[in-house]
């Protein structure tokens, strides 16, 4: 009955002298300052409770997204490992593109990947020019 009494304007005792209106909206503009501060309070303790989960949450959807590459990749190196128990054909594919090996007699040709020569200035180009000067 107390906490009642506390926020109840009439209890304010200057409040017959004054007519109670400034005293009464004074209790109402406290009261809602008091309120807004500790909403203010409460927030600024929770907020770093909210960043760690929402760092959490990010961290478990990567988590969860390696999980599932790592699934696809078993899921290949099984189809993988039985191609290579069961078919010939594949195991001689494997050994003559990837391992360089072919059968005797056979001459294998081995090309470099292509690379792309850097760029070369031109002698007439001005740019160049004021780099060579510099």
């Amino acid at each position: 009955m107390a906490s009642t009494r506390f926020l109840d304007p009439s209890s304010v005792p200057l409040k017959r002298q004054s007519g109670g209106n400034i005293w009464a909206t004074l209790a109402y503009i406290t009261q809602g300052a008091i309120i807004v501060a500790l909403l203010v309070v409460v927030g600024i303790f929770f907020l770093p409770v909210i960043q760690t989960e929402n760092r959490h949450k990010v961290d478990q959807a990567r988590l969860q997204r390696q999980i599932t590459d790592a699934l696809a990749d078993q899921e290949q190196l099984k189809l993988e490992t039985e191609q290579m128990k069961n078919n010939p054909t594949y195991v001689e594919h494997i050994a003559r593109d990837e391992l360089n090996m072919g059968k005797p007699g056979e001459v294998i040709l081995h090309f470099d990947s292509y690379q792309a020569p850097p760029p070369e200035s031109k002698a007439g180009d001005p740019a160049s020019a004021d780099d060579a000067s510099n």
